[in-house]
């Protein structure tokens, strides 16, 4: 993300121009992001989806697929619901645990032991935190 790089990185040149940004953008980068209902729906849907497709897997490529698409579903709903940035790669981890360590190991420790049933279950749970599943009815 550009605003957190502007923000956080370090200084290669164009010290004053940087600074003349980070004033402009640091109430909003201070209040984080803002999840809209409808892209709320959406992500839970998905991960509503792929939820149910991890469950039902009995292909371990399958499953490890799923699953790994599963965590990053997961830690950016986590995130945006509690007006927190996000991160793509291993950005993504840490700003999980930056956010609530526990919370990320709870969901990290069964994917990393490969234990699908319990991440599922951690999944589930984090979904339920972020308003539930979203499947029946739902329209885009």
């Amino acid at each position: 993300m550009i605003v957190q790089m502007l923000m956080d990185g370090i200084t290669v040149r164009g010290a004053e121009e940087r600074e003349r940004h980070r004033q402009d953008w640091s109430d909003q980068y201070a209040a984080g992001p803002t999840l809209i209902p409808s892209e709320s729906a959406i992500r839970r849907y998905v991960i509503t989806d792929v939820l149910d497709d991890l469950r039902d897997s009995t292909d371990e490529l399958e499953r490890t697929v799923l699953a790994s698409l599963l965590f990053e579903r997961t830690a950016e709903l986590v995130l945006l619901t509690n007006k927190r940035w996000i991160g793509a790669g291993k950005y993504l981890p840490r700003r999980l645990r930056e956010f609530d360590r526990g919370r990320a190991e709870a969901l990290a420790a069964p994917l990393l032991e490969r234990n699908y049933e319990l991440f599922a279950d951690r999944v589930a749970e984090e979904l339920e935190h972020a308003g539930g599943r979203l499947q029946e009815g739902f329209e885009r």
